[in-house]
């Protein structure tokens, strides 16, 4: 049986968003996009639902466990920006015309500054190939 917990190495913060991502077997990188996204657009909830998992998640076993699951890279050559479309598009084997399409109609359709700021967490969490 699979157990949750925080992780010991693949952590920014706290280790809620790497221990999530080990238990769901996606990129970590992935799980921290999904909660500033939440956090701006749920005014505030998602920070508490961090701190609350914080508190009640235990710590995860002492010996490296090495991710068995594929990770998202920021791309060095698919790039415009940064390369998070192209690294996106490779992730999830779409072309990054289609990442880059929904990017921009998600920019305009939300607003300009909650997506420039997912974006730019995204450079500074996503590592590049």
């Amino acid at each position: 049986m699979r157990k949750i917990y925080k992780e010991r190495f693949d952590k920014k913060m706290g280790g809620v968003c790497g221990g999530l991502a080990q238990f769901f077997r996606v990129d970590s990188s992935i799980i921290r996009l999904l909660f500033v996204m939440s956090a701006i657009f749920s005014a505030g909830l998602t920070i508490i639902i961090y701190l609350i998992l914080w508190l009640v998640l235990p710590v995860g076993p002492i010996a490296y466990v090495e991710a068995s699951y594929k990770r998202l890279f920021r791309s060095r050559r698919d790039r415009k920006i940064a390369g998070i479309c192209g690294g996106l598009a490779k992730y999830f084997r779409v072309d990054s015309t289609i990442v880059r399409i929904i990017f921009i109609l998600v920019l305009f359709l939300t607003g300009f500054f909650p997506m420039f700021i997912v974006y730019v967490t995204g450079i500074a969490v996503i590592p590049e190939e």
